[in-house]
């Protein structure tokens, strides 16, 4: 899959997965450490603001993910899928899935952090399908 075949950051909505996004990584917003409910085993997670041209999103990442996200690099996201926290979306990139976070040398060259769809919230309205 080259960059050219994927969506732009700006027309993500709720609850929508299998995407493919191609992002510049911007910067690392918070590193932590939870614990998994079913296993009790400790992970580690962190947020990263991603981006292209068209806007930018938080994108959650866990445990060897961090590591492929370096900020002021160009990563490819297949079979993304966005998660709503609070009523804002998180891009989150699910291994059990068959999503992967992919290093590319080409993408966008600039970001446009004025549109951060991520600060958007979203509230549950029962009954009103969209």
């Amino acid at each position: 899959m080259s960059p050219k075949e994927t969506s732009p950051v700006s027309t993500l909505q709720p609850d929508q997965c299998q995407l493919n996004l191609c992002v510049k990584v911007i910067t690392q917003i918070m590193l932590g450490e939870v614990s998994d409910n079913a296993s009790w085993v400790k992970v580690k997670v962190a947020e990263f603001l991603v981006g292209d041209a068209s806007g930018c999103v938080i994108l959650k990442a866990i445990d060897e993910q961090i590591s492929l996200l370096v900020p002021q690099t160009t990563v490819l996201l297949q079979n993304a899928r966005i998660e709503m926290y609070r009523g804002f979306m998180r891009l989150i990139v699910d291994n059990n899935a068959n999503g992967a976070i992919i290093p590319v040398d080409e993408g966008p060259e600039s970001v446009n952090t004025d549109k951060n769809v991520s600060l958007v919230e979203y509230q549950y309205v029962p009954g009103i399908c969209v």
